[in-house]
């Protein structure tokens, strides 16, 4: 299955408050080992910072071409 239909998947398999439907939730990580899960949810918090990291670049850069200095 090419990544791109698994996440299509999975959002047919939403709420709308976008967790998993208690079914698809049970019958999909039902399936995988306490150690997959783990290292999903590493993956999945990675993912999660880096695109919070991106959104912080993103404002700094803005403020720095408004000619404001930024630091850390």
């Amino acid at each position: 299955m090419k990544p791109k239909a698994l996440v299509e998947h999975i959002r047919a398999n939403q709420n709308n408050n976008k967790t998993l439907k208690s079914l698809f939730a049970s019958q999909f990580l039902g399936k995988l080992s306490e150690q997959e899960l783990a290292g999903m949810k590493k993956s999945i918090e990675k993912e999660i910072a880096n695109r919070q990291q991106a959104v912080v670049d993103e404002k700094i850069a803005f403020l720095q071409s408004l000619g404001y200095k930024v630091e850390k």
